[in-house]
């Protein structure tokens, strides 16, 4: 509030100092500045007083009253064109000027019966007072863009900065040390089988009257016997015949060695079973801590301030948008991440009344030449107090979306699930995951999935590291064999790259006019397995093309040796613009494959591409 009052104060006193200044007995500057100044709308009354008192102790006092009249019929002026239009432009402010006064000079020579024969001169100060309306309410609108200085973020940014480096590297680290450790153990080591050996032998031979005769020798039968029934129970889960009757034919105490042997080996499974679930953990640690330490590392890339660099562009906005009759603060210019601009400001209606936010996106795009869009969460009015308002770089290109589904025979909901997410860096994000089985198990595990995902995209984790915190939740999940597909496309509106993230799903396509792209999938779904392969492909699209993600249930319905290429005729052949109804059409399609059955939830997901 005080720097805008010492901003007030500057106008005014140089409005008292444009009265220094005169050509041969005129002054053209002093109505030319104060037109000019009351145009910014601020303090009237106090550059009203300062630069009568200039006029007072600078003009002849002819001069001061013709001047001071002046300075009131331009004020009335200005006042009915914003009483009658809300605004004022600066074209008919400096007419305005430069018309009174000639008008007035003109008239006080009559009145004075002191015709002079300086008509031109009087003619050349009104041009030049026309001409310095413009000068001088550019300069006004420089002004503040010249002596304000910027909100310096914090003094010791660099040390954060290399704070968070050194806790993301730390975290990397860390994650690299987890993920080193052991890997899964799928069989036991000859070590463990050997310790398997010596505690049955221990619990059952050390109390034998026969013990030193079945041992005594390396080459004794018993160990060849108890070898082959360790080995049956290794492989099989249970001995076979054979080999138990070998175990009879050496040993007085088979059935108990037999039962200690089982009871041995299960426990053994078990450890072994709770071992790769530790091991299992830990990866799962390791990915959280390389996801934190991606999340630190993107924190330290921060966008880029453009304000100081952009100072001439940035008045010429607040010009423009007064010339709309709407005032400008505490104006930004960013360069995000991805190189594109944004611009947030805090804008008000110079005279109280409603003026629509889209009059402000066009003065934008003239002030910076740039498209420009308003962020879908700013206002869409300007009203009287001031309200944040940003704008970011506009995509070339735009994206609707159409889905259509049908459920299994016989089930209540489907357990197929999608998502369509439009982010603030100009991505459309499009996600269908498939539920194992059918029915409302599936609906939820599917749902689940997809919340997540939005979750950790929103958080600002890019897509693959999403997907693998992701799977490391469905890994340590609860509920035993629930699995879910997940199926990502992301397509950057800006350019039109398109990026296919595929876990266990089914194909896409990106349908080109008469011609059809198929995006294949050969992997394990979610929460199968902990080491997460996930299938990236990259491909482009432009303005006309589709983008079409479907479940597993479509391509299956269609019962032919290749679904995919089945699929491309089908794509091929159907020529609908909307993306809901080509949708439709895919569904009618496949359904005549099967007779109108419905064997698996299916599910298409389209999404359209048109230039802007």
């Amino acid at each position: 509030m005080k720097k805008e009052s010492y901003r007030q104060l500057l106008v005014a006193l140089l409005g008292a100092l444009m009265c220094r200044f005169g050509l041969y007995g005129y002054y053209p500057f002093v109505p030319a500045y104060y037109a000019a100044a009351l145009l910014c709308g601020d303090a009237r009354l106090l550059l009203t007083g300062v630069t009568f008192l200039g006029m007072v102790f600078s003009l002849p006092s002819v001069a001061t009253v013709r001047y001071a009249i002046g300075m009131i019929v331009i004020w009335l002026v200005i006042r009915i064109c914003e009483w009658i239009d809300h605004k004022c432009l600066t074209v008919t402010a400096a007419i305005t000027a430069a018309v009174v006064t000639v008008s007035i000079n003109i008239c006080g020579d009559l009145l004075t019966n002191s015709v002079k024969g300086d008509l031109p001169i009087k003619l050349m100060e009104g041009a030049i007072c026309f001409a310095s309306v413009f000068v001088f309410s550019r300069l006004l609108y420089w002004l503040p863009m010249l002596v304000e200085r910027l909100p310096e973020s914090h003094t010791d940014r660099g040390t954060d900065e290399n704070r968070l480096m050194g806790y993301a590297d730390s975290f990397s680290e860390l994650s690299q040390m987890f993920s080193g450790m052991k890997t899964v153990k799928k069989d036991f080591t000859p070590e463990e089988m050997g310790r398997i050996h010596n505690e049955i032998t221990g619990q059952i031979c050390a109390n034998c009257s026969q013990c030193t005769v079945c041992w005594a020798r390396s080459d004794a039968p018993m160990y060849q016997a108890l070898a082959g029934y360790l080995t049956s129970i290794y492989q099989a889960g249970k001995a076979a015949g054979e080999s138990r009757k070998q175990l009879d034919d050496h040993c007085i105490h088979s059935e108990a060695l037999a039962m200690e042997a089982t009871r041995v080996f299960e426990r053994a499974r078990l450890n072994l079973a709770w071992y790769n679930r530790l091991l299992e953990n830990r990866a799962v640690i390791a990915e959280q801590m390389e996801a934190m330490a991606y999340i630190m590392q993107d924190c330290t890339k921060d966008a880029i301030d453009l304000t100081k660099k952009e100072k001439l562009a940035l008045s010429t906005l607040r010009y423009l948008a007064k010339e709309q009759g709407i005032l400008l603060q505490n104006i930004r210019l960013m360069e995000k991440k991805n190189g594109r601009i944004t611009l947030s400001v805090e804008a008000r209606s110079k005279q109280g009344n409603c003026i629509a936010a889209k009059d402000l996106t066009k003065v934008v795009e003239r002030a910076l030449d740039i498209d420009m869009v308003l962020h879908r969460d700013s206002k869409t009015l300007i009203g009287k107090l001031p309200g944040p308002f940003v704008f970011e770089e506009d995509t070339l290109y735009h994206s609707t979306h159409g889905v259509a589904r049908l459920i299994r025979d016989g089930a209540a909901v489907s357990g197929d699930n999608f998502s369509y997410v439009e982010s603030h860096d100009g991505q459309a994000v499009l996600m269908l995951s498939d539920g194992m089985g059918s029915g409302s198990g599936a609906c939820k595990e599917s749902e689940m999935v997809l919340e997540l995902m939005e979750r950790f995209l929103e958080a600002g984790f890019s897509e693959e590291t999403a997907l693998r915190m992701l799977n490391a939740a469905c890994v340590l999940h609860d509920q035993e064999d629930s699995y879910s597909t997940m199926d990502v496309c992301e397509i950057d509106l800006y350019q039109g790259d398109v990026s296919f993230y595929k876990i266990g799903a089914a194909a896409a396509f990106i349908k080109r006019g008469e011609e059809v792209e198929c995006i294949p999938c050969a992997n394990l779904p979610v929460g199968a397995d902990m080491e997460l392969q996930i299938e990236t492909k990259h491909s482009h699209v432009t303005g006309g093309d589709y983008v079409i993600l479907m479940t597993d249930g479509v391509l299956e319905h269609l019962l032919v040796p290749s679904p995919e290429q089945t699929m491309c005729e089908i794509l091929e052949s159907i020529h609908v613009s909307n993306p809901n109804e080509m949708a439709k059409k895919i569904l009618e399609r496949v359904s005549l494959f099967t007779g109108g059955q419905v064997r698996d939830d299916m599910t298409v997901l389209v999404a359209g591409i048109w230039e802007k």
